[in-house]
């Protein structure tokens, strides 16, 4: 009796073997293809920049997306040395903020939630890209360090 459920079981382990290997044969296949199609895609417009962006952005923290929080941005590099604007996602590692006008990479600004009070302290980020939307630019922006749990709530 034990020799015969042994060996009824010998085709369901083939066969369970058998298809993992096809599935993940054709998860490679079709990963390959897709992304084929999608240089082939960038090389047609030309667009590197954007190709290389994709496989480069990996985040080490999650982006949460929001109600758009106000904010206050100073630097001396700023025309008035004071600028406004609004943040549009938020991380621990940083924010994507959109201003009126465009901010090079690279600056370093101080930035502080609109409706915190003078208490709270400016929190020091940079520029780390920066992006024309039309209507505004979108800043990606990276945290010099992270600020407190309480301070971050404050960008939504």
């Amino acid at each position: 009796m034990t020799q015969y459920l042994t060996l009824s079981f010998v085709p369901v382990a083939v066969g369970v073997l058998v298809g993992l290997l096809v599935g993940v044969g054709l998860f490679r296949f079709f990963r390959q293809r897709y992304r084929k199609a999608k240089r082939t895609r960038v090389e047609a417009r030309g667009d590197w920049d954007e190709y290389e962006e994709s496989f480069a952005n990996r985040r080490a923290s999650v982006r949460r997306d929001g109600v758009p929080v106000q904010v206050l941005l100073t630097s001396p590099s700023l025309r008035n040395g004071q600028s406004g604007g609004y943040v549009l996602d938020r991380s621990t590692g940083g924010l994507r903020v959109a201003v009126p006008a465009a901010i090079p990479a690279g600056t370093v600004l101080n930035v502080r939630a609109g409706n915190a009070p003078d208490t709270v302290p400016w929190v020091t980020i940079l520029v780390r890209s920066c992006r024309d939307t039309g209507p505004h630019f979108e800043l990606g922006c990276e945290f010099e360090r992270t600020p407190p749990w309480n301070i971050l709530l404050l960008f939504g």
